[in-house]
């Protein structure tokens, strides 16, 4: 399934100035930011940039993870980890160790150096058939998570990992084996997960399950993990169905909730308590799929609501605080600064503000003819982060 809306080769070069690297002159009236930098790095790389002190680690279409200041974009370090693009939806860096999924496996490289310290490899990504059909367990738009020792893997098949961050070594596997609306008479049909969010002593694991071998008939789970054994505590089945892969999106938590958003825009609140259904959320005109989770501020749940707008919501209740136009789907997860929220929708980063939804911006990228935002952004300081189409780019949060 493509994921990218990549525009027309044709696209206009729109900045007034255009460098390969290093600091830019570019000003704000020639694509409605103001550029910090940009730096040149191979192809398409689909993470999340991950910021720690005065470094930010980006990962690129060749497979590589390249530390970079800060400041300047400025290589620190590089290092080769796939031979595919890195695939996974964010990179993470945490107790000196940066996690880079790409497609079939996932590495942990030394934050200073670049060293690789381990590698892994998922499940198989299919249960019931031969071991020669099966393949590693795709972490493609994974949305992983750590503490300060474990890091969390969700992959296809479905599974999730727990290793320790500094060896890799394995702590424990989670996988939901046969569920109760399996209609195969042998085998159990496929299954996946792309999201998991860590909160005290509990995993929250969002999965998607197919009812029927085609995918034409699917459905969603919320699945909670002992964060230490690896025990499954309880799962919830979200009160609506759906086709092919349901839920591209990572738990939301706030405070005794937890919020999900499917890839047909609909948001569920669960109570982690009684495993019921505190609120529900969806616009009355939604056709659009959105590839972004719900994402939490203050007190506030922002949501696409796959009809072409925006949705601030409360988290505690789901009432509405406002709704904002930006006419598209999101591509990717959603940033929330201390000002706006920014997100890209393919060949168009816009920019909202945080309180009153009002559009700040809508902007592409001036350094190519190819004006894809490849991921989520990244935020430090009053510095948005962004992985573009053969590049990386810093530019001051409007």
């Amino acid at each position: 399934m493509n994921l990218y809306r990549r525009g027309a080769a044709s696209f206009p070069l729109i900045a007034a100035v255009v460098v390969a690297c290093g600091r830019s002159s570019t000003d704000f009236g020639s694509v409605g930011v103001h550029e910090i930098w940009y730096q040149q790095q191979a192809g398409v790389g689909r993470a999340r940039p991950a910021v720690n002190g005065a470094t930010v680690f980006f990962g690129t279409g060749d497979g590589q993870v390249i530390a970079r200041n800060v400041q300047t974009g400025a290589i620190t370090w590089s290092a080769k980890v796939s031979q595919d693009a890195i695939k996974g939806a964010t990179l993470l860096a945490r107790a000196n160790v940066v996690v880079a999924p790409a497609v079939f496996q996932t590495v942990g490289l030394d934050l200073q150096t670049g060293r690789e310290l381990w590698r892994y490899s998922a499940p198989p990504d299919t249960v019931g058939f031969s071991p020669a059909s099966a393949s590693p367990g795709t972490v493609i738009d994974s949305r992983i998570d750590a503490d300060a020792e474990t890091v969390y893997i969700p992959a296809w098949g479905a599974s999730v990992s727990a290793l320790d961050l500094e060896s890799g070594n394995v702590r424990w596997v989670w996988q939901p084996g046969k569920i109760e609306t399996d209609t195969a008479r042998s085998g159990v049909f496929a299954s996946g997960s792309t999201g998991v969010r860590v909160s005290g002593d509990t995993v929250f694991v969002s999965l998607w399950h197919f009812t029927n071998r085609t995918g034409g008939s699917s459905e969603g789970w919320l699945v909670a993990i002992d964060r230490v054994s690896g025990g499954e505590l309880w799962r919830v089945r979200l009160p609506v169905g759906g086709s092919g892969v349901m839920l591209q999106s990572a738990p939301a938590l706030y405070k005794n909730l937890v919020i999900l958003h499917t890839l047909s825009a609909k948001t569920f609140a669960i109570d982690r308590s009684t495993q019921e259904v505190s609120w529900d959320f969806s616009a009355t005109n939604a056709t659009l799929s959105t590839l972004s989770s719900a994402e939490i501020s203050g007190d506030i749940v922002y949501v696409d609501g796959g009809d072409g707008r925006m949705y601030a919501l409360q988290a505690g209740t789901g009432q509405l605080v406002w709704s904002s136009a930006f006419g598209n789907a999101s591509a990717r997860d959603l940033l929330v600064t201390p000002h706006n929220i920014i997100f890209p929708t393919g060949a168009e980063l816009h920019i909202l503000d945080r309180i009153t939804g009002n559009p700040v911006r809508t902007i592409v990228q001036p350094h190519t003819t190819d004006p894809l935002f490849a991921s989520a952004a990244s935020y430090l300081n009053g510095m948005v982060f962004v992985t573009v189409s053969d590049g990386a780019w810093c530019f001051e949060d409007p």
